[in-house]
């Protein structure tokens, strides 16, 4: 097409969700105009129309995300659990057909359809994506019209293309993968804690995801003997055992669980194997192995001792280093009902727990003096520690530092003192962290 009538002046390209009667010339402009004319799609899905004053100038196909991808896997940074709690999160561009010619028209309805997709995906599906994927044929294309939407490019395929619902077959060739975050702390929210998930996200939650932990069973087997060192304050009648009851909530807090229910719907969601590993009790005469009940976890967690299981779990921590996903990590993460706090120190390459400390309660005041102790317990030789204004005092500061390490705090009211001498001292001088302005020039073809 061309000729200046046929001109398209992009700021006024608008996006719609396609109405279920459009949704059949969304599959024939398709089988028109894109090199490849069909998708098998799986899960939700939904038809995009890129308008121009009425006409259509580009369709786009939405679907559920791929089950495995390890580029995407390695970007997010979660492990398997996690993953298939959250990858309803994680929607696949399946198709892209511009059907108009015109410079920088694709990267124009590729950025207003990320903008339009997540709301749009709220009102028909119920729930807000956080990730959005696509692949693209390198043996075609260059990805300029994602790269400058502002998509990025997470690595390639390993060459296998959906076959079926859930069965995939080698020998689609190799694809580059490019992701698109719907906010700015995807990743985070994606293989973060449950509660720090927006409300518009939960629910894409599975009300359960079964035999899939944090961690692989010979870890959790190491963790279950490692807990076996800690004394049960319980008298001799007893079926579940203490290490049982102790890895399971260690697992779930790992996991962000925070919750006795929490702990609960772990331990009913092990199958067979998990649960012989675990030492599960197996009633007399019975093949299969009883999962703790809930009051076991109440129970328990407010009568063991907190400075034994911290040791335990530092000791084994150190045996599993670099081998735990980077995703474990328990800084902040509390049991509610106010029945334990751990504090960790976390390194921020990683993302892996280095050491942690127990608190009896989860009060701001109880978790200072902890810190402090984890701290001073630990070799911070060349180590720079960033802690959050909950910890801006002398003391905690002063551990550090005879450590051996160095201390980034964030100044609030709580010490108006520092904080106004740190003021001060900075007033006039350049920031820290200089803004920078990148410009992209505009491709001038479309892919």
């Amino acid at each position: 097409m061309s000729g200046k009538s046929n001109f398209i002046v992009l700021a006024h390209v608008q996006l719609r969700g396609a109405r279920r009667d459009e949704q059949a010339r969304c599959e024939q402009e398709l089988a028109a105009h894109h090199y490849l004319p069909t998708a098998q799609v799986a899960g939700d899905r939904g038809w995009q129309i890129a308008e121009y004053e009425g006409r259509w100038v580009a369709v786009i196909l939405w679907c559920a995300a791929a089950k495995r991808l390890k580029a995407r896997e390695e970007w997010v940074g979660w492990d398997d659990r996690t993953r298939a709690e959250r990858l309803k999160l994680v929607v696949q561009q399946a198709r892209f057909c511009v059907l108009h010619e015109q410079p920088n028209l694709a990267s124009r309805v590729l950025g207003e359809s990320v903008r339009h997709l997540p709301e749009w995906w709220q009102q028909i599906h119920g729930y807000t994506p956080l990730l959005a994927e696509t692949f693209v044929d390198p043996e075609r294309f260059e990805g300029t019209c994602y790269r400058a939407a502002g998509w990025s490019e997470a690595g390639a395929t390993s060459g296998h293309r959906r076959a079926g619902r859930d069965y995939y077959q080698a020998g689609a060739g190799l694809k580059s993968l490019w992701l698109k975050p719907l906010r700015p702390e995807t990743s985070a929210l994606l293989r973060g804690p449950e509660a720090s998930l927006p409300a518009e996200c939960r629910a894409a939650l599975p009300l359960a995801t079964m035999g899939l932990l944090p961690v692989k069973l010979k870890q959790a087997e190491s963790l279950h003997a490692a807990f076996a060192q800690v004394p049960d304050p319980r008298a001799g009648n007893r079926q579940h055992r203490l290490a049982t009851v102790l890895t399971i909530v260690a697992l779930a807090i790992l996991m962000g669980r925070q919750r006795p229910a929490d702990f609960l719907r772990l331990a009913q969601q092990l199958n067979a194997r998990q649960r012989e590993v675990l030492g599960y009790y197996r009633p007399p005469g019975k093949k299969a192995r009883v999962a703790p009940g809930r009051d076991i976890f109440y129970s328990l967690l407010s009568r063991v001792d907190p400075t034994a299981l911290a040791v335990v779990l530092n000791e084994w921590l150190q045996t599993q280093h670099g081998q735990l996903p980077a995703a474990l990590a328990l800084d902040g993460k509390a049991v509610t009902d106010r029945l334990a706090q751990v504090v960790s120190l976390v390194a921020q390459e990683t993302g892996a727990t280095v050491a942690v400390a127990p608190v009896l309660t989860v009060d701001k005041e109880h978790e200072v003096p902890a810190a402090r102790t984890l701290l001073g317990q630990t070799e911070l030789n060349g180590a720079l520690v960033s802690l959050d204004a909950g910890h801006a005092n002398h003391e905690t500061a002063r551990t550090i530092v005879e450590a051996g390490g160095e201390y980034l705090i964030q100044l609030k009211g709580n010490a108006s003192a520092v904080e106004a001498a740190a003021a001060h001292a900075v007033q006039g001088q350049a920031p820290l962290f200089s803004p920078t302005t990148a410009t992209m020039a505009a491709p001038n073809t479309v892919t």
